[in-house]
């Protein structure tokens, strides 16, 4: 399974559809390689925290004592280097870094203002991200179709002591169904399902989804394999760590004095939560993207790459089973 996903990352990134990192997740796209991804124009403001893996937002960047990809060592000789801040508008960044050892890059079209902010590996052109602007379309289209998937594990509603359970069975996909108001409501959260299955967490409603107090416990599975789908509403970082990936399209994400271990990809953030990294890694073989996205993807593919396709599909093994598990026939060499 391991070297499954692997190689599935490989056709990935060989097909354009994700930047270079150090560290890639099982989300299509160019989120994958982001510790925190804010797409189409959306802004990223944070202070007196860090970003422990890469961070790229298509709008302006504002950052205060703050380090970007802090646990990634940066490589000042490497195109593109490890360790990224990505910015498709403007930079304003003041005291802290890029990288663990501030030899990371900055990428961005706009003349930064930085002050004693330090990313030896410099300022370059922003490349790495295919389009900020069709990435939006790609995660709307994904967390529609996540949302629309079927529960298959039990939900518990808020028990004594607002203890709010999760319980799967399935060796795959895990798929639970809560509302916003519930998960806001709930102190402790535990999730339970099989070692090296997936969970999928769609939340409904259109009101604020807030992680406050408490703490989330995880048995069988890890904040690596656990995934929010947040389709509507806002979203808000306490001092809970959803102990999960965050996928929100259409939220204005704020946090505040708390931790979230995983990737967030959302349409705006403010505040100061500290963003550990952890990649998601679970498979959502029944997902099917639809034929608009695949169109998109190909798009954004194009980009300097289609000539290589041929090759790529000749010598890549396991493309099939990328194909697959996004719910579509393995492509064929033209």
């Amino acid at each position: 399974m391991q070297q499954k996903r692997m190689l599935a990352g490989a056709t990935v990134a060989a097909l354009g559809l994700a930047a270079a990192s150090s560290a890639s997740s099982a989300i299509v796209g160019d989120a994958a390689n982001y510790n925190v991804f804010i797409f189409g124009s959306g802004a990223f403001s944070a202070q007196n925290s860090d970003t422990m893996g890469n961070l790229a937002a298509g709008g302006n960047v504002s950052l205060m004592n703050y380090s970007v990809a802090s646990k990634i060592a940066g490589i000042a000789t490497a195109t593109p280097d490890p360790a990224q801040l990505v910015v498709g508008g403007t930079l304003t960044a003041q005291n802290g870094g890029v990288g663990s050892n501030q030899a990371g890059a900055i990428y961005t079209n706009s003349t930064p203002s930085l002050t004693s902010f330090t990313a030896t590996g410099g300022v370059h052109a922003q490349t790495v991200v295919s389009s900020f602007s069709a990435d939006q379309t790609l995660y709307t289209n994904l967390s529609s179709n996540l949302a629309s998937l079927a529960a298959n594990g039990t939900t518990s509603g808020l028990l004594a002591g607002n203890t709010l359970d999760f319980t799967g069975s399935s060796s795959g996909l895990n798929i639970f169904t809560v509302s916003a108001a519930t998960l806001s409501a709930s102190d402790s959260i535990n999730i339970s399902a099989p070692t090296g299955s997936t969970v999928l967490i769609n939340v409904t409603g259109s009101g604020t989804v807030t992680f406050g107090n408490g703490s989330v416990s995880e048995t069988g599975v890890s904040a690596a394999t656990v995934l929010y789908n947040i389709a509507s509403g806002a979203v808000t970082l306490g001092s809970k760590n959803p102990e999960g990936s965050i996928l929100a399209p259409n939220a204005g994400v704020t946090g505040s004095n708390g931790a979230m271990t995983g990737q967030l990809i959302a349409d705006s953030y403010s505040g100061n939560t500290e963003f550990d990294q952890a990649a998601f890694t679970g498979t959502l073989t029944a997902v099917p993207l639809p034929a608009s996205t695949w169109l998109m993807l190909s798009g954004i593919a194009g980009m300097g790459l289609l000539a290589r396709r041929r090759k790529i599909l000749t010598h890549i093994h396991g493309i099939e089973d990328f194909s697959v598990a996004l719910g579509r026939q393995p492509p064929t060499a033209p």
